[in-house]
């Protein structure tokens, strides 16, 4: 059985499992290392009695904690897929692939993260454009998929809104980036300036253009299921 010790004076101490406490000896104690107030332990009992306790190793406990992980990974992904529904699981699916790997520009190693975080030379010489908060405010959007399975209110679903949200403020940088851009090439061609824009919208990748749509879908299948008052059982 396994069990935790809460004390040990050197000879004696007391072991606790499953809200029992139980005392126990040296002379049970078979293990190399000495026992330690809080160290996860294997005992057997013989009647009411500890017999044999045995410190549990390091690597057992990492990959029971990792077993635990995952069996909570596992049963949260399928609750998601149970309220969000195949439709907006998949299209989160490709969001999160399209917004993390994909390049907005073309020949230009930018993703959504990139314009979210803004575009400029400190950015790109500093090796961050596509990390930072950029970064983090796209895998919340990601995330988003999971607030109805904890938030059950009718206004749930237009957590769903939260990719667009990001897809709007990563091309109003970029769109911004490009204003700069073009006042820029402006003073010295008015002619020029007036084509930066033109350029840039032509290098806007497919998939950067799919990932704009599915944004959009999970914003209008959102704003439906709030409109539909579709509340989530608790």
């Amino acid at each position: 059985m396994r069990a935790t010790i809460l004390s040990f004076d050197g000879s004696k101490g007391v072991l606790s499992a499953n809200g029992v406490q139980r005392p126990f000896d040296l002379t049970r104690w078979k293990s190399d290392k000495p026992p330690v107030a809080g160290q996860s332990v294997e005992f057997i009992l013989d009647g009411e009695q500890v017999v044999s306790v045995s410190l549990v190793d390091n690597a057992a406990l990492a990959q029971e904690k990792a077993g635990e992980l995952a069996n909570k990974g596992s049963a949260f992904a399928k609750a998601t897929y149970a309220v969000a529904g195949r439709d907006v699981a998949v299209a989160y699916g490709i969001f999160a692939i399209l917004g993390l790997f994909a390049d907005v520009i073309r020949n230009i190693p930018v993703t959504l993260p990139g314009i979210v975080n803004g575009v400029s030379y400190a950015n790109l010489e500093g090796g961050s454009f596509n990390g930072g908060f950029g970064l983090i405010l796209v895998l919340l959007a990601i995330l988003s998929i999971g607030v109805p399975v904890f938030w059950h209110h009718k206004a749930a679903p237009l957590a769903y809104c939260a990719p667009l949200l990001i897809v709007i403020i990563g091309y109003y940088n970029l769109y911004s980036g490009v204003s700069s851009v073009a006042d820029f090439v402006g003073t010295f061609s008015s002619n020029a300036g007036s084509h930066v824009f033109t350029d840039v919208f032509q290098l806007i990748t497919l998939w950067a253009w799919l990932t704009i749509a599915v944004a959009l879908y999970l914003a209008v299948v959102g704003f439906r299921r709030y409109k539909a008052n579709k509340i989530i059982p608790s």
